[in-house]
């Protein structure tokens, strides 16, 4: 009991069978603890430990159990683990040896050889093997924003992926695409619409801003440093109290006694009235 609970607990509450078997439980002690609500069936041959529910990394942990040993996330599942994405996928993408299928929720991967390493406790591929699968569900700018925080965070080295690209390997194209486009900004965003405002930038042909740099106590949203120009976005749930309106005023004029100009831009504006913001900026700049 002690050390399949330990196993569990390493394992964010999920456990395998052939684990339970290994650590010296029986058959019939298996079946006789999923009837007595101490096992609960997540998948074929993997199990909930003491309780049904699971937290992320539980689920995670118990999809890989469920594709067997050797297995790590890969995919869009290890960018996201990564923390390269900013939404968990719905399916788990994972790469394994062995022959283990699909499931609805599970998208199982059986290449050649599976590399790994250690993120959080949980294993994943390495970042380049995880790449090239993921050109399958990533749009061109969302591989740009990827490649520009690997980088950033010192995950990737730009070179190397230059070599592993090759003719005939799934997702180069993608990937040459994205190396070609290589927008290092986009790392330092903070937010969808930073994604958005800088490759607006991009599309018109304006100088690219800093993303929240770091003047005095603040960060603002952009910063021409030449020419002191600052812009602050405003996203849906822009503020609104009173009091975080009068804290937006104080800043702005601090940053004015600083000697910049701020504007704001809307979320609104951005999406939908690019032209006119970027003829803004080019006036201002």
């Amino acid at each position: 009991m002690k050390r399949a609970s330990q196993l569990a607990t390493r394992q964010f509450g999920s456990i395998a069978r052939r684990q339970l078997l290994e650590v010296g439980f029986s058959p019939t002690r298996v079946r006789g603890w999923v009837r007595c609500g101490r096992l609960y069936p997540k998948y074929p041959g993997v199990y909930a430990f003491g309780r049904p529910d699971l937290g992320t990394e539980g689920e995670l942990s118990a999809a890989l159990l469920f594709a067997g040993r050797g297995a790590a996330l890969g995919g869009i599942s290890a960018l996201w683990w990564l923390g390269l994405l900013n939404r968990r996928p719905d399916l788990i993408h994972i790469d394994a040896p062995g022959r283990k299928a699909s499931r609805d929720d599970i998208a199982i991967r059986h290449p050649g050889e599976v590399h790994r390493f250690w993120v959080r406790a949980l294993p994943v591929v390495p970042l380049p093997q995880a790449l090239f699968p993921a050109t399958q569900c990533l749009r061109h700018n969302s591989l740009r924003l990827v490649l520009a925080r690997a980088e950033f965070r010192h995950l990737l080295d730009l070179p190397s992926l230059y070599a592993a690209v090759g003719p005939g390997r799934p997702g180069t194209t993608a990937i040459r695409a994205a190396l070609g486009a290589h927008l290092p900004q986009l790392a330092r965003c903070r937010s969808p619409l930073e994604v958005d405002f800088v490759l607006l930038c991009e599309r018109f042909r304006i100088e690219m801003p800093e993303p929240n740099p770091r003047i005095g106590r603040w960060r603002p949203d952009m910063l021409w440093r030449k020419q002191c120009l600052i812009v602050e976005l405003d996203g849906k749930d822009a503020h609104s109290t009173p009091a975080q309106l009068a804290a937006d005023e104080a800043r702005e004029a601090e940053l004015r006694r600083m000697g910049f100009t701020v504007v704001r831009f809307t979320w609104a504006e951005v999406r939908f009235d690019a032209e006119a913001v970027a003829a803004k900026l080019r006036g201002l700049l």
